[in-house]
């Protein structure tokens, strides 16, 4: 019996010993991903600072553009609207003189 319990003993030592290894690994595991996880973090946050301050650019432009475009879109516009109300009377006086040359016939 005495043989059993030394036995017993050493498969329990040898177990704790070979799960203390596998927690020291998972651990020293983690801490690797956190350290890659934390340079990820700091690479994206320069890179997303990048990008706000281009964004911040493009918008400038843009707004520029958009005062150019309405600028030159409202006498655009009525000058188009000045135009198609022109020819839409000459088309309705020509009508309207065919009209009246067929009655007169």
């Amino acid at each position: 019996m005495l043989k059993y319990t030394i036995m017993n003993s050493n498969l329990i030592a040898v177990c704790l010993i070979l799960l203390t290894a596998a927690a020291l690994a998972c651990a020293v595991y983690l801490i690797l991903a956190l350290i890659q996880i934390k340079r990820a973090s700091k690479e994206l946050e320069e890179a997303l600072k990048k990008v706000n301050t281009e964004l911040e650019y493009v918008n400038k432009i843009s707004g520029k553009v958009a005062d150019i475009t309405d600028k030159i879109s409202s006498p655009v516009m009525s000058a188009a609207s000045l135009l198609f109300y022109a020819i839409s009377g000459i088309k309705e006086r020509r009508k309207n003189r065919r009209k009246e040359q067929e009655n007169v016939r």
